[in-house]
């Protein structure tokens, strides 16, 4: 089910702006950043999380730097369709350490995987074994492999209102 946008004012959009930026920053400099005392400051940072919106916080990490010298963009295909296959695979798919992120998708593929892997034979190993797994029914895997990252995801943009 799709919920709409919330209703940010422009005290909400700093606050947001500001945490997706520095997401370590304290209460007291986020309030007196965005010009307000720190007690309307962390109810509106709590209203944002408890809402949703903010998913959460984290540390990113350089991927050749963490140990993943190939970082590759997966369409993996299905032969069959049926509900229990699709469980399966998507339950193997949230498991696997090395599937930084999972999209169900339209068009010729199922799923759109950012997979990393320490070596290109590490790569190959993994979905390998997908390919080779009956249970799984994967029919295919197209890979695109990442040479330079121009712009790395930081999160999704707020839509302008």
């Amino acid at each position: 089910m799709k919920r709409k946008p919330l209703s940010l004012d422009a005290i909400d959009r700093r606050i947001i702006a500001i945490l997706r930026n520095e997401g370590r920053i304290t209460n007291q400099a986020l309030s007196e950043r965005v010009g307000l005392s720190a007690r309307p400051c962390l109810e509106r940072v709590r209203k944002l999380e408890a809402s949703g919106l903010i998913l959460g916080y984290g540390a990113r990490l350089a991927p050749e730097l963490a140990g993943h010298a190939i970082v590759a963009f997966a369409q993996i295909s299905l032969r069959d369709h049926s509900v229990g296959r699709r469980e399966r695979v998507e339950r193997v798919l949230r498991a696997a350490p090395d599937v930084a992120e999972v999209q169900v998708v339209s068009g010729e593929a199922d799923y759109l995987a950012r997979i990393v892997a320490g070596s290109l034979a590490e790569y190959e190993e993994l979905t390998g074994a997908w390919l080779a797994d009956p249970q799984l029914g994967v029919a295919k895997i197209s890979t695109t492999f990442a040479l330079k990252a121009l712009k790395e995801f930081e999160g999704y943009p707020l839509a302008e209102e």
